[in-house]
């Protein structure tokens, strides 16, 4: 299967009062959005990773490579977000098959910022608004924070687009 996400802002304290995400801790949320890409996601899955994974630089390599050891399942896609600091080699030495800024899987265009999605009568999957919508015309944002902290599959997207 196919799946996208975005915006998990790993090790990120602030993300949890600015989009008053339902945790007490920072440990609670990180645990959560790993706890819940290893229900979803299975071996042989490709999941795309539409940006800001995390906000950690390139002084917390080892902590980027502690969690990516904790989400083993998965062919690995990111597609940059503004949050994301790592040299793209690094993501791909740390686990992920490559590194885009702008991706098309299947009929989806995908990219982080929806400022960019400037081609109308095609489906964009994006990340970077968390809550301000979860679908506004042909833009679907896969954000954790509108989509209960999980991955969304290819076929649930299809879904939302149809409606």
């Amino acid at each position: 299967m196919k799946w996208a996400t975005a915006d998990w802002h790993l090790n990120h304290e602030e993300i949890i009062h600015y989009c008053n995400r339902p945790f007490n801790r920072l440990h609670r949320m990180n645990s959560t959005l790993i706890q819940r890409y290893n229900k979803t996601i299975e071996d042989g899955d490709d999941v795309y990773f539409l940006g800001d994974l995390t906000i950690m630089g390139p002084s917390h390599k080892g902590s980027l490579e502690n969690f990516m050891r904790a989400i083993p399942k998965g062919n690995k896609y990111l597609i940059l977000g503004n949050h994301d600091k790592f040299d793209p080699f690094v993501y791909v030495e740390l686990g992920f098959r490559s590194v885009h800024t702008y991706l098309q899987v299947e009929e989806f265009h995908m990219t982080h910022d929806p400022a960019v999605c400037q081609v109308a009568n095609v489906p964009w999957l994006c990340g970077h608004i968390h809550t301000l919508f979860k679908r506004q015309k042909n833009v679907v944002n896969v954000g954790v924070d509108v989509w209960e902290f999980f991955p969304v599959s290819f076929d649930e997207l299809r879904k939302e687009f149809q409606k």
